[in-house]
């Protein structure tokens, strides 16, 4: 894109987050207003994704596998977040990792009767997030799932005072 048609860094993730919400909004209290937002956002980042793949890609699988959670489509969702999760992790994305990683354990808790698919997305999502440096989100992961330490994968550097040793 030439730099004067260049989204801005913040105009990026304001659709991205917009999206996620959208969607969730939809699943909640089926507003198909908030379905709309999601749709839109995934128009937008399918845009831009054409210009700089490596930096929508992850998006893009994230937004059309929420779109499809919201459809119900159970496959099509799971196949969608798992490309999502690879995108990532290509690209060296970790935030977005842990992020599709969340989005898809919670859709499985959501309509599956075993939960530990569901919490194994938990247990990776709390480790990418702790190699982001993104400690107060891994505490509430942890909380909220009632993680400890040795359900949660050793796959991250050892920290100490957020810094590698």
């Amino acid at each position: 894109l030439p730099s004067a048609k260049a989204p801005l860094l913040q105009s990026i993730y304001t659709t991205f987050y917009r999206g996620l919400i959208g969607f969730l909004r939809h699943r909640e209290c089926q507003s198909e207003e908030q379905y709309g937002i999601g749709l839109d956002s995934i128009v937008k980042i399918e845009f831009w994704w054409q210009f700089s793949p490596t930096n929508f890609e992850s998006k893009l699988f994230l937004l059309k596998a929420e779109n499809e959670a919201s459809l119900l489509n159970v496959d099509k969702a799971r196949s969608l977040y798992e490309a999502s999760i690879k995108s990532a992790s290509d690209n060296g994305r970790i935030h977005e990792k842990g992020l599709a990683y969340e989005f898809m354990g919670n859709f499985l808790s959501s309509v599956s009767n075993d939960p530990s698919g569901a919490r194994e997305c938990m247990k990776l999502a709390h480790s990418c997030y702790l190699q982001w440096g993104a400690f107060g989100k891994a505490a509430i992961l942890s909380m909220k799932h009632e993680l400890n330490e040795a359900d949660v994968p050793n796959t991250y550097p050892s920290l100490k005072h957020g810094r590698h040793e």
